[in-house]
């Protein structure tokens, strides 16, 4: 009976008779979460880039995020506890895109600090992966030839992270075993969206 029991184990809530004894103790590598927290941050920055066409002054140059967000630590000054108040160093990956040609693209780095107060002990390091741009801005403010140079404003949701990875023992029913692929059937008509009212 106990072999059963385990053989339909799959991943989701335990039934209402609660969940079959572990099989297993596991090693596994995670990241540790020390601590988090985000910000939501109104930056501005003037910059300049190199698109050939028949701009005028106000005309708009898009911008979007290009990879992820990364972070270092610049320095840290121990608050007590475990806490540091440390200082972050971000760079933001920006692709603009010249709206006349959509195939001429400029990459460029925005960077920026801030401080923040987390846990993190010594060997933990700070993760903004998940960090995004919510919005990006750019107005040409002045052309000199083929260069135009821009005020760009954009808003970032940025979350932070103090990890470090770690070896963890967790108790475990074994691997997952994937299923055979099934297709469900598409409706026709499609059904629109609910609407948001």
């Amino acid at each position: 009976m106990l072999d059963q029991q385990r053989q339909l184990i799959t991943p989701g809530e335990c039934p209402p008779e609660g969940c079959p004894p572990f099989t297993r103790i596991e090693c596994i590598a995670v990241d540790k979460v020390y601590d988090s927290c985000y910000q939501i941050l109104d930056l501005s920055r003037d910059t300049t880039v190199t698109f050939a066409n028949d701009f005028t002054v106000g005309d708009l140059i898009p911008c979007n995020q290009n990879g992820n967000i990364t972070c270092q630590e610049v320095s840290r000054t121990d608050a007590g506890d475990g806490f540091f108040t440390l200082t972050i160093l971000f760079t933001v990956p920006l692709t603009f895109t010249n709206p006349a040609n959509p195939a001429q693209t400029e990459n460029q780095n925005f960077t920026f600090t801030r401080t923040v107060t987390l846990c993190s002990p010594e060997g933990v390091s700070p993760d903004c992966s998940e960090s995004v741009i919510n919005f990006c801005n750019c107005v040409i403010t002045a052309i000199n030839d083929t260069t135009l140079s821009l005020t760009c404003s954009f808003q970032i949701c940025l979350v932070l992270r103090s990890i470090l990875r770690v070896q963890l023992l967790v108790p475990s029913y074994g691997f997952c075993v994937p299923g055979p692929c099934t297709t469900i059937p598409g409706v026709c008509p499609p059904t629109p969206p609910t609407q948001c009212f």
